[in-house]
């Protein structure tokens, strides 16, 4: 079985408030029998509901890392913990106004719970996450969290050089599903870390930048629609910074990038993702159709592809050219938009200064 670390880091200071002190989780697993020069890297990076203790995940690092010749990795980045199911709820309407009075005694006396007095009513029932966000840690769909999946790739790289652990240097794959799939086009024009993306599904902006994020849950007889209002909504002035088309505007990509789209995707117009991505030197298109659908590396062409993400990366990895990736200059600017970041990698990890601080 493939060796397995989990280690935590200092994150990198927080762009939003300046604050330091952030704590980054890396987990990280190495081949069984070793790694050799052919070894390379593979980052995943989940959306939304996914995360670094998902079982799929964990199952993906030590699995890949031997049937592969990879060495695995994921990280915690900034406010995933936000992006999961709602830990705390608060309905919109009053208590007193969806029970009876009878209901309302057994709950005083707590001789029944609300849970168990929903699954009998076969009703909607209407609430909102509590989040919890603020400016130390908040879902930002955007700058942070990239920038704690670049720290994390540079992290493992100085560790395994330090280790005197051999690897491929330059072949460094991405694997993203969803909002993850965003975070590694971001990340590619943030530091140029990658030499293939593996893009499941990427929208070509956070929706979540502009409306509320909705999930559907079953109780008993009764549903739940659980509603996210992200701060991020108001933090990010700028949104169409964060537009995948104001991203790759006038950038030379040298990362090869094969992307998957389905045409029954209510996140994302497969027609408009198709312009960004022909408009992108080195890339691929893929279309899933109903009638690509082969219930083995997806199972719909709805977002998401409810795809089995191991079958699916063995299909995508017969597409690598193993295209080299770029060497970083120790200091470079690179522009978002109206945004101009430095980058400095003199001291190891990249730190990230905003000229232009305005979101």
């Amino acid at each position: 079985m493939a060796y397995s670390e989990s280690i935590k880091i200092s994150a990198h200071p927080n762009l939003y408030n300046g604050k330091s002190g952030r704590e980054l989780r890396i987990d990280f697993s190495l081949p069984t029998e070793g790694t050799n020069n052919e070894t390379g890297i593979v980052v995943f990076v989940p959306g939304f509901g996914g995360n670094i203790d998902s079982k799929v995940y964990k199952k993906m690092r030590e699995t890949f890392a031997d049937q592969y010749n990879l060495i695995t990795m994921q990280c915690d980045y900034f406010g995933s913990r936000h992006m999961q199911e709602a830990e705390n709820i608060s309905f919109k309407e009053s208590v007193n106004d969806l029970f009876s009075s009878n209901e309302l005694k057994l709950l005083a006396e707590n001789k029944a719970s609300i849970a168990e007095l929903i699954a009998g009513k076969e009703q909607i029932f209407h609430v909102t996450a509590n989040i919890q966000e603020d400016l130390d840690e908040f879902n930002d769909m955007g700058y942070m969290q990239a920038i704690d999946i670049i720290t994390a790739i540079e992290a493992l790289k100085i560790i395994l050089v330090n280790n005197n652990i051999e690897f491929d240097m330059k072949r460094l794959i991405g694997y993203g599903h969803s909002h993850g799939a965003y975070l590694l086009h971001l990340c590619n024009k943030m530091f140029e870390p990658f030499s293939f993306i593996i893009d499941i599904c990427s929208w070509i902006e956070p929706v979540y930048l502009h409306s509320d994020r909705f999930l559907f849950n079953n109780v008993g007889k009764s549903q739940l629609v659980i509603e996210f209002d992200y701060i991020a909504k108001k933090v990010i002035e700028n949104k169409r910074n964060l537009n995948l088309f104001e991203v790759y505007r006038g950038f030379d990509n040298k990362t090869q990038i094969l992307s998957f789209q389905g045409t029954d995707d209510n996140l994302v117009n497969y027609q408009e993702k198709k312009r960004l991505i022909n408009n992108i030197s080195n890339t691929e298109y893929i279309l899933v159709t109903e009638s690509d659908v082969d219930n083995i590396k997806y199972k719909s062409n709805r977002h998401g592809l409810d795809s089995d993400f191991l079958e699916l990366f063995s299909y995508a990895l017969e597409f690598e050219n193993k295209v080299s990736c770029e060497v970083m200059n120790k200091r470079k600017n690179i522009e978002i938009g109206d945004l101009e970041f430095i980058i400095d990698t003199s001291k190891g990890l990249p730190i990230f200064s905003l000229i232009q601080a305005t979101f």
